[in-house]
């Protein structure tokens, strides 16, 4: 997706995984500097870890407490988060507005503090915030409670079988694993949303996950990852080169490499 973008604004860029062992995790942000590369995404496990190896963080990483774009400006590393912004990016183009409506976030980790943060300042009526261990997803209330005026609000999986608790749910996002390797989904009460309830799983795979079959079969409205995927690599490619990124370009590259072998 990146290295079609580059190609299409005709830069002399390239974008390469690297395997980094968490250990040598200082190592390779150094090297960032000595490479003098323009930049890098940061995936799992480094989100999180690699803050206090930066020189400056944007605000959204710095509420986050992970970054997921790191931009390389004159050996000043400069950590950024997408991942909320590429959330609301592709709400707005599905025609969804958080906008003082009632939300469900299934998971409490990383994932989870990205999307919760843009749905505050998208200015979402209610946030329940839904995890095995409820003592994390009660942190996050805590955390995050004064940045909006949206009410936060933590509760234990076994509240998902309970048809009252998605009386107002306008989204249901899963922020969890469960799900990538086609294994069964939590027991949740589909049937007790609203028919228009959306229901977003940030995993993306060939074909729908275990989360989304299940709404798909009662005909709610779902989404995977893809859009978010697409749309926090766009505002990552805008951070390194200054550029608008070639949208169309990444989505239709995009579409071809999840494409069901």
């Amino acid at each position: 997706m990146q290295n079609a973008a580059f190609r299409a604004c005709k830069l002399p860029y390239v974008y390469v995984p690297l395997l980094v062992h968490p250990s040598d995790l200082a190592k390779a942000v150094q090297a960032i500097r000595v490479y003098n590369l323009a930049g890098v995404n940061v995936t799992v496990p480094h989100k999180e870890r690699i803050v206090r190896h930066l020189d400056t963080l944007s605000e959204e990483a710095e509420l986050c407490g992970a970054v997921n774009t790191v931009v390389n400006r004159d050996g000043v590393l400069f950590g950024d988060n997408t991942d909320g912004r590429g959330f609301l990016a592709s709400l707005q183009h599905r025609g969804f507005s958080p906008h003082q409506r009632d939300i469900v976030l299934i998971g409490a980790g990383g994932s989870t503090r990205a999307v919760l943060v843009s749905l505050i300042r998208g200015g979402s009526q209610r946030i329940t915030i839904v995890n095995r261990t409820l003592a994390k997803a009660q942190a996050l209330v805590r955390t995050y409670r004064t940045l909006g005026q949206t009410r936060l609000e933590a509760a234990s999986l076994d509240r998902l079988q309970e048809p009252a608790f998605f009386q107002n749910a306008a989204l249901v996002v899963n922020c969890t694993s469960v799900g990538l390797h086609g294994e069964p989904f939590l027991p949740v009460a589909f049937a007790a949303t609203s028919p228009r309830c959306l229901f977003y799983d940030l995993l993306y795979r060939p074909d729908l996950t275990t989360f989304l079959r299940q709404a798909h079969s009662i005909r709610r409205p779902t989404m995977d990852g893809r859009q978010m995927l697409l749309h926090q690599g766009a505002l990552a490619f805008s951070l390194w080169t200054g550029q608008p990124a070639p949208l169309q370009v990444m989505s239709r590259t995009l579409a071809r490499a999840l494409r069901p072998t």
